[in-house]
């Protein structure tokens, strides 16, 4: 073991982040370096994602190229347990790590011979203690109480596991030790935390115990899943009105119609989320909200597209995530018969224009205006530093690393669909 040193290459969702950060920490603690550079390593962990075809072929590209090194490789993350038999063929020599197994990744990392760790459970024996400049990702659950038609995540992440309130706190505690300023509380659905280990929905419980940790930091809140969350929203608000919480929601609503949604298999309505959106803007002023839509579902027509084009205008969504429907192997959604790849093509290309000229036109009302911001975020290569407003929304700042985890004082004086352009004032 003595003199290994590994190299953890990371993609995906912010699951598989915090997946990276519980494999860094477990090598860490037994006596690895985890180097920046795959040029200094003697193992590369190749963490990967399969939410889409084009994904996957970027990761079979990867691997290819991994072949071509002279060094030991572990293949990790939801194409592991999705395609196992496919990353065999194409890196024999490969250890495989299922999303449940990562805290067994000593085992895969010092063995001679390729292993095959395929646990069903994840066991949330570790979690991760990685503080990422001044920002820590915690992943409290994994798994989800649905069967959308068009998810391979369910197939890689199949069965709910939460991580106790308590064990949460304590490793929250410990990140604000360790100089976190910005927290993500994530999981695959945040919005059933909890309902595997106390029967009922227990993420508001979770946030109020977090929330009475004293200290200065920001809670950032993942994505949570309207057919769930509409039964605790009151609670949520009030969590939001905390000075400690960002004022930021991600709603995947994926289709802006009901009858794709029925085909999806997503169990909530367009109105659930429009009935959400309202009610959280009439009570948090300034509320950022954030969604996913997918565009060209099998069974969207064009008038079914545009009820999606027409939820983002009408509502003034703020940030979309837009996907192009990719068929994912072991789901319904990709036997059902398929929309052309031109007309997937053509309806993107709208959605995402019509979406970016929404977010431009609202972004541009922060022009002129003063705001706080935190500082989360450096780019050495360009010098950099992107500050947080209260609502998550991203200010570019001209300042440097120095200004890292501090508040100031900021002049809006541009802004783009994406982001803010912005002047520090002061240090506050």
């Amino acid at each position: 073991m003595a003199g290994k040193r590994v190299y953890i290459e990371t993609y995906g969702c912010a699951l598989n982040r915090a997946d990276s950060a519980i494999m860094k920490t477990i090598l860490v603690e037994s006596g690895y370096e985890v180097v920046d550079r795959i040029e200094d390593a003697d193992v590369v962990v190749l963490n990967t994602c399969v939410v889409r075809h084009d994904t996957e072929s970027r990761m079979f590209s990867r691997m290819e190229y991994l072949k071509k090194l002279n060094k030991r490789v572990v293949v990790a993350g939801c194409l592991a347990r999705v395609l196992p038999a496919k990353v065999r063929r194409v890196l024999p020599s490969a250890s495989i790590v299922v999303p449940q197994s990562v805290n067994r990744i000593v085992e895969a990392v010092e063995s001679s011979e390729p292993q095959v760790l395929f646990d069903d459970f994840k066991s949330f024996v570790v979690l991760p203690r990685i503080v990422d400049g001044v920002i820590a990702t915690i992943p409290v659950a994994e798994g989800c109480l649905d069967e959308c038609s068009f998810c391979v995540v369910k197939v890689a992440r199949p069965h709910l596991r939460s991580v106790p309130i308590e064990k949460v706190v304590e490793v929250f505690k410990d990140v604000l030790r360790r100089g976190a300023i910005e927290i993500e509380i994530t999981a695959q659905d945040l919005s059933v935390y909890g309902y595997d280990l106390y029967g009922r929905y227990a993420l508001p419980d979770l946030l109020e115990s977090l929330l009475a940790v004293e200290g200065n930091y920001m809670i950032r809140i993942g994505q949570l899943n309207p057919r769930h969350l509409i039964n605790y929203l009151d609670r949520v608000i009030d969590i939001l009105k905390s000075p400690n919480v960002y004022k930021h929601l991600h709603i995947p609503v994926q289709s802006g119609d009901n009858r794709v949604l029925e085909i999806m298999n997503r169990k909530h309505s367009v109105e659930d989320f429009i009935n959400i959106v309202t009610e959280v803007r009439r009570k948090i002023e300034g509320v950022h909200i954030a969604t996913d839509i997918i565009v060209g579902h099998p069974g969207e027509d064009e008038k079914a597209f545009m009820e999606s084009v027409k939820l983002i205008v009408e509502y003034g969504i703020e940030r979309v995530h837009i996907a192009r429907f990719s068929p994912r192997p072991f789901t319904k959604s990709s036997l059902m018969p398929q929309i052309p790849d031109p007309v997937k093509k053509s309806r993107s290309s709208y959605i995402e224009k019509v979406y970016e000229e929404t977010a431009a036109k609202i972004n541009m009302d922060y022009v002129g205006s003063k705001a706080v911001v935190t500082i989360t975020e450096v780019d050495n290569v360009r010098n950099k530093a992107i500050g947080r407003l209260f609502n998550y929304i991203p200010v570019v700042l001209d300042v440097g690393r120095e200004y890292l985890g501090k508040r100031g004082v900021v002049k809006i004086e541009d802004a783009t669909f994406f982001d803010l352009r912005g002047r520090l004032l002061e240090v506050i």
